[in-house]
């Protein structure tokens, strides 16, 4: 075990024997923060990945220092799909043990691969933007968005939880089900993949307790009464074979008459009838054509009505889309923090101050990359405004006019409370015949700076331009 402050490996005692500092607290937290990174590590080696998640963050919130924890978890993080947290982990592991640290091998990985880098940041993009869909009610445009997240990236158990609970509420409970047996291959434990398997077999078994209630219940047969035995008394009378004798001709006679009665039954009757039949037939034939027709025509404009959403949402996709593959998007931005958080843990705060500068915090998609910039922010901005600044004056004084006002501007950018930046960024500007560019900078000064020495000169050239 190392001194959480120097570094220095601790002896059996309370003190640190090179800076002094007292330990004991240290070592007690540190023993029950081991003791739970344990109980990470055996969850994660059955599959346990949320218990393992959960042990882990109970170890780093009960010492900060203990990298092994922080590396573990990213591990657990990036198996179940969140990269992005996992980067989090490694970055602030790196940044607490610099040297021989596994993170600083993790971290390589993520950045070398660049096409899985995009298809994760991607697969994020198109959760977040589902997961809006659903809060809207656009239950299918949600389920669209997450099969395609699934597909791309079968470990994002996020968009799997997701997918399955959409799967629940249109009761495709099958799906829901496959989806939720993948979820627990991969995280043996998950307490909502869990959750929600035992809400489909609750419903299902409700629905067959209500199908049966409901049922039509087989009939009794009914007892055949059963014949008493005859007594002496009882009289048997004998079925009569007697037949009344008839005449042969008379019959035959008899037998046309009935045959001429039927044709005629037949032809005045039954073939009129029939004929009637026939056209009451046809005519509901023609109405029923005409009703699929009309039915038809309605649902050819319900179709084409789709179709024009599906073309409007097509182009807001391809739009989105184009915003998140170029310069400003996620992608970019994330790629951008984490270069800034490994130039911030080699200590060079300038590069890392401006790999910072072209990056908007809001656009960031994870509250945990917020996180991370803002702290690096923080820890950098202030001092390389200094120095951005001392180099644009020495290329200044050089009369090397571009230089300078990349410099001054950089500065600026850093600490925008700086005004002879601005104001020297404008001047420079002035020299390149950059009207534009100079004014921009002259008219930060008049907006936020109107009691600096500055304030005149750049009020003129702003009115005069």
């Amino acid at each position: 075990m190392r001194c959480y402050k120097c570094g220095c490996v601790l002896s059996a005692g309370d003190k640190c024997p090179q800076c002094g500092i007292d330990v004991s607290v240290f070592k007690k937290t540190a023993k029950v923060s081991n003791s739970y990174y344990n109980l990470g590590l055996a969850k994660a080696r059955v599959r346990d990945l949320s218990g393992a998640a959960e042990s882990l963050r109970t170890s780093i919130a009960i010492n900060k220092y203990n990298i092994d924890a922080r590396n573990l978890l990213g591990l657990v993080y990036c198996e179940i799909g969140d990269v992005v947290e996992a980067l989090s982990e490694w970055v602030l592991s790196k940044n607490i043990k610099p040297e021989d640290n596994p993170a600083s091998s993790y971290i390589t990985q993520i950045q070398s691969n660049q096409s899985k880098f995009e298809t994760v940041t991607n697969a994020i993009k198109k959760y977040n933007q589902s997961l809006k869909y659903a809060k809207e009610g656009n239950i299918d445009m949600a389920v669209i968005q997450l099969k395609k997240v699934v597909t791309q990236y079968p470990k994002h158990i996020k968009s799997m939880l997701l997918l399955s609970l959409l799967y629940i509420k249109n009761k495709e409970y099958n799906r829901a089900k496959k989806l939720l047996n993948n979820t627990l291959k991969i995280d043996r434990n998950n307490t909502l993949a869990k959750l929600y398997l035992q809400e489909i077999e609750e419903d299902m078994q409700a629905k067959k307790k209500e199908s049966q209630s409901t049922s039509f219940l087989p009939k009794k047969r009914e007892k055949i009464e059963e014949r008493k035995p005859l007594s002496g008394d009882d009289v048997i009378m004998p079925r009569s074979s007697y037949k009344e004798p008839s005449n042969g001709a008379i019959t035959i006679v008899n037998i046309l008459i009935g045959v001429a009665i039927g044709a005629a039954l037949i032809w005045f009757l039954i073939i009129p009838s029939k004929y009637k039949g026939i056209t009451a037939d046809y005519n509901k034939s023609i109405q029923d054509y005409s009703e699929q027709l009309s039915s038809g025509n309605v649902e050819l404009n319900s179709l084409e009505s789709q179709l024009n959403q599906v073309k409007r949402e097509k182009e807001s996709l391809e739009e989105k889309l184009s915003q998140l593959s170029g310069d400003s998007g996620s992608n970019k931005l994330l790629t951008a923090v984490i270069s800034a958080a490994n130039e911030y843990i080699a200590k060079d705060y300038t590069k890392a101050a401006e790999e910072l500068l072209d990056v908007e915090v809001s656009s960031l998609p994870t509250s945990e990359a917020k996180s991370l910039y803002n702290t690096i922010a923080e820890e950098t901005m202030k001092s390389a405004s200094t120095e951005l600044y001392d180099k644009a004056k020495s290329a200044y004084d050089k009369l090397d006019y571009t230089e300078a006002a990349d410099y001054y501007v950089k500065a600026y950018k850093c600490d925008t409370t700086m005004a002879e930046a601005a104001y020297y960024a404008a001047k420079c500007y002035v020299s390149l015949g950059q009207t534009e560019n100079a004014v921009k900078y002259y008219q930060y000064i008049v907006d936020d700076f109107p009691s600096s020495s500055y304030y005149k000169e750049a009020s003129a050239y702003v009115s005069s331009h």
